[in-house]
């Protein structure tokens, strides 16, 4: 994994894990790496690694029981709200993005339409 300057770590570690969580990569019930393990594979401080599981634990995303480890949460609700919460904001982006090409919502949708028609290829 790679960091950029602009966010904290522990929030890029965040959203990589929600990113796995969302792809399918990690699976509800899941147990994922240790703290200290994902501190040696990433690199990064010990402390850093424990901000994170500890956000992410405070949302839900991830259970801890000690001397068993971290799982990613098996609540399907969590997991839906966290697959929405991302596909609102990818599609919020690209609707402000294709507005600030000066498409109309009515073109927007019709573009959309036909790309999802595989009509975007001609």
């Amino acid at each position: 994994m790679e960091f950029n300057k602009v966010e904290p770590i522990y929030t890029q570690i965040i959203e990589d894990i929600k990113l796995k969580i969302i792809n399918g990569t990690y699976l509800p019930g899941q147990e994922i790496p240790s703290r200290r393990q994902l501190a040696k594979d990433l690199g990064v401080n010990p402390n850093t690694i424990q901000r994170a599981y500890r956000e992410m634990e405070e949302k839900k995303l991830i259970v801890t029981s000690r001397g068993q480890g971290s799982f990613i949460t098996s609540d399907q609700t969590i997991i839906n709200s966290l697959k929405d919460e991302a596909l609102s904001r990818v599609v919020s982006q690209s609707v402000e993005k294709l507005r600030s090409f000066g498409r109309s919502d009515h073109e927007i949708i019709e573009l959309i339409q036909k790309f999802m028609k595989g009509e975007h290829r001609k």
